[in-house]
């Protein structure tokens, strides 16, 4: 279950429309990836979103950049789940299988290599895609991330790093 609500109105303004667009072609591309049943043809295409809404775990110390990421996320309809470190990442992962996970290169007393060391451990089949975010000006080349995201980053800039992530094509850095 996420840990918060999807809002149930969209949003207002044409950013918001644009986020509901976006998120819609991020959802595309998750479907592409994802063994999803397909959609019934009696259905509409809001149905049809509800059903396969893509899953991202978000893994920060700092619930404030947790909410924020949330709440960009959510107006791409994505269903979120967080965690503040790796052991909270295993409780939440044993309840979801996420399609994405986005963690924090340094954490309080880990550091995202730690939280994919223990995830590995969970997931058999290997971890999903992997967007790793940073504040730091230098985050370790070796990272089993297929895209990187610097903090402050903006929506747009998500959004991108979500589809170099999903591509599976990214050499470790998003471009926005």
């Amino acid at each position: 279950m996420p840990m918060r609500s999807s809002p149930a109105s969209s949003p207002a303004g044409s950013g918001g429309a644009q986020a509901i667009i976006g998120g819609r072609r991020l959802l595309g591309h998750l479907l592409g990836r994802r063994s999803a049943a397909p959609a019934r043809a009696n259905e509409g295409d809001d149905a049809a979103a509800d059903e396969a809404r893509p899953v991202a775990l978000v893994i920060d110390d700092s619930p404030i950049a947790r909410m924020l990421m949330a709440s960009i996320l959510e107006s791409f309809e994505v269903d979120v789940f967080e965690a503040g470190g790796s052991a909270e990442a295993l409780t939440v992962a044993a309840a979801c299988r996420p399609d994405v996970v986005i963690v924090d290169w340094t954490l309080r007393a880990e550091t995202a290599a730690d939280v994919l060391d223990a995830l590995e451990t969970r997931f058999a089949g290997g971890l999903p895609p992997v967007l790793m975010v940073s504040a730091s000006a230098r985050m370790p080349t070796d990272l089993r991330a297929t895209a990187t995201l610097r903090k402050p980053f903006t929506p747009r800039e998500l959004y991108a790093a979500l589809t170099v992530a999903f591509s599976g094509k990214g050499d470790g850095a998003a471009e926005a």
